[in-house]
């Protein structure tokens, strides 16, 4: 992966896809245009449209059988202990947790391939938080 730096003019769903490729992961483009990274988890990547923020999110179902009170105190505990990045619990009960890229000002093509593996990494630490068994 090289150290070629890439600016908010040259973002888009198809050149991250391109980036991701070069980097040998797994990657794909749903029907809503975003991009989708597979590794030991599933992530979406979608960029601005300006491109100075790469937005990074994955979404997970949660046990039918959790209690909201459940809910929350896991994504406080996850707020709390995984710093790096956001959780939350929509209306619709799932689990959403997300990190924000700054690609302002150029950012090196190896930092947006580490910060999608270091999102992966802060997910495996937030889904071993569950230990109530709130996510499904």
């Amino acid at each position: 992966m090289s150290d070629e730096f890439i600016y908010p003019e040259g973002i888009s769903v198809d050149s991250l896809k391109k980036l991701f490729e070069e980097a040998y992961m797994e990657v794909s483009v749903d029907t809503d245009g975003d991009l989708i990274v597979k590794d030991n988890y599933r992530c979406y990547l979608r960029p601005d449209p300006d491109g100075r923020l790469i937005s990074i999110y994955a979404i997970f179902g949660a046990n039918a059988e959790a209690a909201q009170d459940a809910k929350l105190a896991y994504i406080n505990k996850v707020n709390d202990q995984v710093k790096l990045i956001r959780a939350s619990v929509s209306a619709n009960g799932k689990f959403f947790f997300d990190y924000y890229l700054s690609v302002e000002g150029g950012i090196s093509k190896r930092a947006v391939v580490m910060s999608v593996r270091r999102f992966f990494s802060c997910l495996g630490s937030a889904l071993r938080e569950d230990t109530e068994n709130v996510v499904a």
